[in-house]
């Protein structure tokens, strides 16, 4: 069995033989390292991440991956043409997982220098992708947060309902780490247990270890929702922005697709139904058909902002 520096240097010599092979390849742009060999410590069973920045000539690139081997080391290469790779390093995709991946990764070599430019601007993270990782994130934590409370209050499953708080512990472990204006990667629970050990290791690593009882779980629900509360603003500011520039009602297709379509962010309407239960926001309801020919109209959910967001919350 090989010792873990034996096991890098042999992945270390599958990454120089390859990339000796790609320096001949006038198709090619650049190399970047990416994943555990970049940054990290690699095992016997790991592979190499690889973004191979190709010329921007449609007629002869690849836009899929290619899984690739040398000296029996497994290697992953993503394949994307010089524009898609700048596209991916401009802010609107800032702090995404590929933006993450890249930012931690290692430029191998490149024939281009304005690709070795972008390198620096991937650690600088702007307000508006910030607040949209933010929002994601928060979103994210919602569906599974629902289920561990439902499964305590109505079941009384203290270990399901311990396995719906640690698929919330992710997303709440990105929300600790983009709200410090940093990068978040595959690593992230670790990342914020060492950031906020006093809220992670009661809904993180205890729940891991220690036996589940009524108190426990029920602490770590609560400690969940005051966490939430306590990021109101800081992770829902952009739907209670849009509702209030917006001044009336607004159906949950209007608020989706808005959000789909202007920053890329999904089920923001559940975000809303979150929002309303906390009494910063007001649900309502407006007519919809549910076919193009139907003849009665069912009503859609909608929300509103009235009055002042901040009245008192609703219990769980």
């Amino acid at each position: 069995m090989l010792s873990a520096p034996d096991i890098e240097e042999r992945f270390r010599r599958a990454l120089d033989r390859l990339v000796a092979r790609l320096r001949a390849d006038k198709t090619i742009l650049a190399v970047v390292l990416c994943g555990s060999l970049s940054h990290d410590k690699v095992w016997a069973r790991s592979d190499i991440d690889l973004i191979v920045v190709t010329v921007d000539d449609e007629k002869i690139t690849r836009h899929e991956g290619l899984a690739l081997v040398e000296e029996d080391v497994n290697i992953h290469a993503t394949l994307c043409t010089r524009a898609e790779f700048r596209k991916m390093a401009d802010g609107s995709r800032r702090n995404s997982f590929v933006h993450s991946l890249v930012a931690k990764g290692k430029l191998i070599y490149t024939h281009d220098p304005s690709l070795e430019a972008i390198f620096p601007q991937l650690q600088r993270i702007g307000a508006r992708d910030t607040q949209d990782q933010l929002l994601r994130a928060g979103i994210f934590v919602l569906p599974a947060f629902d289920k561990a409370r439902k499964w305590f209050l109505t079941r009384g499953d203290l270990h399901y309902s311990a396995l719906w708080l640690l698929q919330a512990a992710t997303p709440l472990a990105q929300i600790e780490i983009y709200s410090r204006g940093l990068l978040a990667d595959r690593e992230v629970l670790p990342q914020a247990l060492k950031l906020n050990p006093k809220f992670f290791r009661p809904n993180y690593l205890d729940l891991l270890e220690k036996p589940k009882t009524r108190e426990s779980i029920e602490a770590a629900l609560d400690n969940v929702a005051a966490y939430l509360r306590e990021r109101h603003e800081l992770l829902f500011s952009p739907v209670i922005d849009y509702l209030r520039e917006a001044g009336e009602v607004r159906s949950a297709t209007e608020i989706d697709n808005e959000f789909e379509r202007q920053r890329n962010i999904s089920c923001v309407v559940l975000a809303c139904e979150y929002l309303a239960h906390e009494g910063l926001i007001t649900k309502a309801s407006t007519p919809v058909r549910m076919t193009r020919r139907s003849n009665v109209q069912v009503d859609e959910m909608a929300f509103v902002l009235l009055g002042d967001p901040g009245a008192p919350p609703e219990e769980f």
